[in-house]
């Protein structure tokens, strides 16, 4: 996969998150080295004791000596052990912990959180609170796995049961980014139950019942394709392990579809073209209409890893899609900004500053968005709009930091106001348009 340079992700980095995403040998359907076995009392004591440190230290031992390849399929498998419905938070804190010592995993952080997600469910126990276990680090990865573990657990995806979980899981107004967490998770879960088939999965989307559930849906599916299909990525094969590990009845998923070998999903029998070599907008020029809004959103990233991570070239690829496919691959870009910079301000701003300056504003309200996506902390989205000069992209920033507070706290007007409240008048107007509360 070709490199971003010193000091950055890859382009799908923002989704891992980073969008998220890596480099090193992809087996499509191919097993990597097997790694010796997570010593299970070492590791039932650490987790009994909340021990985060001590767990990752323990990942360490088992892990480090390993060559890269094997290192990743070594944490995978060590993660896959550690996830359960009540050691969810350890697992993750445990991550978190491993990830900040060791770059690699940090980079494969999205993924680690699918694997603890798909691997924390299990059939009989309630799904509503194994999803409220999980949390929003590494662009809430975890909530999505276990959206994924839910849907592809019975043999067969029951329309019904995927169109009412998610209110279940998070029925009220006030639970808005955990609604979409749900219903973007589902798109996620499609792709995978139908073998990445894109075009079936977002018609299982349409199955939802309003717009904002469908759109949001569609982007899971879209990024499940972007993911799935990244050069160097071990989204797929480290998600059908995790999945294999939940269930010990694998005969039972024989009549799923997608699962005729009684395997699981099956990277290696892959019938949708995921990618286009020929075209940098595929595959937003190949679906229908109502999915190009949401589709356009992941193109960036897409886009950025044809071009070895060039912005300045990723916006002219961008230039050439119709107008509002055009703000929404900007939008895309400043997603990905955030996550190959690691959320390095002066380079987000850097990188979002080619290209068309009225297209611009959307590149930063996309990267201001992921700032705060990644944290759900409107502050760390503020610190970046702090150091953008005053003009059309400092005012998107500020707009977009209160679209995100709005969906924190979206029945909570005075909230959302008193978020914005300590910026400069003008930074604040911005904020409160954005959050749709009056100014003072």
């Amino acid at each position: 996969m070709p490199t971003a340079g010193p000091g950055r992700r890859d382009p799908m980095t923002c989704y891992r998150t980073a969008p998220l995403l890596l480099s090193a040998l992809l087996f499509f359907g191919v097993g990597c080295a097997k790694p010796q076995a997570a010593n299970p009392a070492a590791m039932d004591d650490l987790a009994a004791h909340g021990d985060t440190t001590g767990l990752a230290h323990l990942a360490e031992q088992e892990c480090q000596s390993k060559a890269t390849t094997a290192r990743t399929s070594c944490y995978e498998d060590y993660f896959v052990k550690l996830a359960r419905s009540d050691r969810v938070r350890v697992a993750l804190g445990a991550l978190t912990v491993l990830a900040a010592a060791h770059p690699e995993v940090q980079a494969e952080g999205h993924n680690f959180t699918h694997v603890i997600g798909i691997r924390a469910w299990k059939d009989g126990e309630d799904v509503r609170t194994v999803f409220r276990g999980c949390t929003g680090i590494f662009q809430s990865g975890c909530y999505h796995g276990v959206i994924q573990g839910y849907l592809l657990s019975n043999g067969q995806l029951d329309s019904v049961r995927a169109v009412t979980l998610c209110d279940q899981v998070a029925p009220d107004e006030s639970d808005r980014w955990l609604r979409f967490q749900c219903v973007h998770g589902l798109g996620h879960g499609f792709e995978m139950a139908w073998n990445w088939e894109l075009p079936r999965a977002l018609q299982g989307c349409d199955w939802l019942k309003d717009d904002w559930d469908r759109s949001s849906c569609y982007g899971g599916a879209f990024m499940e394709n972007a993911i799935a299909s990244m050069p160097g990525g071990h989204h797929m094969t480290m998600a059908v392990h995790a999945l294999a590990a939940t269930d010990s009845d694998m005969g039972k998923m024989a009549d799923m579809p997608g699962m005729d070998h009684g395997h699981g999903p099956d990277p290696s029998h892959i019938t949708y073209k995921m990618r286009d070599s020929s075209d940098a907008l595929y595959p937003c020029s190949a679906v229908g209409k109502k999915y190009e809004f949401a589709c356009y959103q992941l193109q960036g990233g897409l886009i950025l890893n044809r071009v070895d991570g060039d912005f300045a070239r990723a916006t002219s690829e961008c230039d050439k899609a119709d107008p509002l496919g055009r703000q929404q691959c900007y939008v895309s870009l400043g997603t990905n900004a955030s996550g190959y910079t690691l959320q390095n301000v002066p380079k987000t701003i850097a990188d979002c500053s080619h290209g068309n300056p009225q297209m611009q504003p959307y590149c930063f309200s996309g990267a201001v968005k992921n700032y705060i996506d990644i944290t759900s902390h409107p502050a760390d989205g503020i610190k970046l709009c702090d150091a953008i000069q005053v003009g059309d992209n400092r005012a998107a920033c500020f707009t977009a930091v209160g679209e995100e507070i709005s969906v924190l706290f979206p029945t909570d007007a005075a909230a959302r106001s008193n978020s914005c409240s300590k910026l400069s008048p003008d930074d604040a107007r911005e904020c409160r348009r954005g959050a749709d509360v009056s100014t003072p």
